[in-house]
């Protein structure tokens, strides 16, 4: 009985502490596609949501290679919303927790005015 308990436990942490690498690795990745796609839009892209879905590709495929992903793509965009001269981006990462399988987090950048 002990043992299953102490597996049981076990098991609880290595999900919890999987959840939490993917909320970084889904921040990371929103960060960087909403800085990427802010900096497009500044410089006069036709596509900043394009930019942010390449920027969060290459975010996927750095990772799978290293053998932290999960198999399929480790961060996808989900949504990229321009408004005015600030862009707005939701980015998903796989987990490897039944119950989750995956967790998304959302990213707005854009220029501050200078007072």
């Amino acid at each position: 009985m002990l043992i299953m308990l102490v597996a049981v436990m076990l098991s609880v942490v290595a999900a919890a502490g999987n959840l939490l690498v993917c909320q970084t690795r889904a921040r990371a990745a929103a960060d960087l596609a909403a800085l990427s796609a802010a900096a497009a839009l500044r410089d006069g892209a036709d596509d900043p949501c394009g930019v942010a879905s390449a920027v969060a590709s290459a975010f996927a495929r750095e990772f799978n290679g290293s053998g932290t992903g999960s198999g399929d793509a480790a961060a996808r965009l989900d949504s990229c919303a321009v408004d005015d001269e600030d862009v707005q981006t939701t980015v998903s990462v796989a987990t490897q927790v039944p119950f989750a399988p995956h967790v998304a987090r959302s990213s707005r950048a854009g220029p501050v005015a200078c007072e």
